[in-house]
């Protein structure tokens, strides 16, 4: 599955309005901040060769940039490591975890280069781009589907350039569904609470 990504639009005012429509409309139709934290939790809290993803928003202090990213949550983990410069033993690890849990509104603030980048914060699709991705899918065929977080389901994609996978699985969470990469290199995502068990052999949607 190819999702494509769009343009920006001309006017500024215009844009801003236009994204806020669509942020409103597509996903606080499906899912609300209580939500959105219970399934960050979740998908933090899994440790398996399988990680799920989770979305925050992350401020570079030398720019004052804040962007919403999605990434594979050991990605923020090494970030925090990297920016606080806290040993990855199992204190430190700890430390880690307790500050991105107990973080209520997900921003996380960094100054250090190598921890922006290991969550590709410059790279990253911006927020009208991820919005207008959004508006590209049915989210209520997604939602009626997989809305319950109980699916063992996968979906494959063709390629993984220019963050399509992270950008589905972006919108996914922002309508409350978690996704987790699959532990088998390539470019498989599974639906749903990592803690349901998966099939050995992939049982394919029919």
């Amino acid at each position: 599955m190819i999702i494509i990504q769009s343009c920006g639009l001309k006017n500024q005012n215009d844009k801003v309005t236009k994204v806020e429509s669509l942020r409103t409309d597509l996903f606080d139709k499906y899912s609300n901040d209580s939500i959105r934290a219970q399934i960050f939790e979740i998908a933090y809290d899994n440790k398996s060769t399988a990680p799920s993803y989770i979305v925050f928003k992350a401020k570079d202090l030398s720019t004052g940039l804040i962007k919403e990213i999605c990434c594979e949550a050991p990605f923020l983990s090494g970030a925090m490591h990297r920016e606080l410069n806290i040993e990855y033993d199992e204190k430190g690890s700890k430390y880690i975890d307790s500050i991105i849990l107990e973080n209520r509104n997900k921003t996380f603030e960094f100054n250090n280069k190598d921890a922006l980048n290991n969550i590709s914060f410059r790279e990253y699709p911006d927020q009208e781009t991820i919005d207008r991705i959004a508006s590209k899918n049915d989210l209520d065929y997604y939602n009626e589907k997989f809305g319950n977080n109980d699916s063992i389901k996968f979906m494959h994609f063709e390629n993984d350039t220019g963050f399509v996978q992270e950008s589905f699985a972006h919108i996914m969470f922002k309508i409350g569904i978690i996704i987790s990469r699959d532990c088998i290199a390539g470019n498989t995502i599974w639906f749903g609470d990592p803690n349901i068990s998966m099939p050995k052999i992939p049982n394919i949607d029919e």
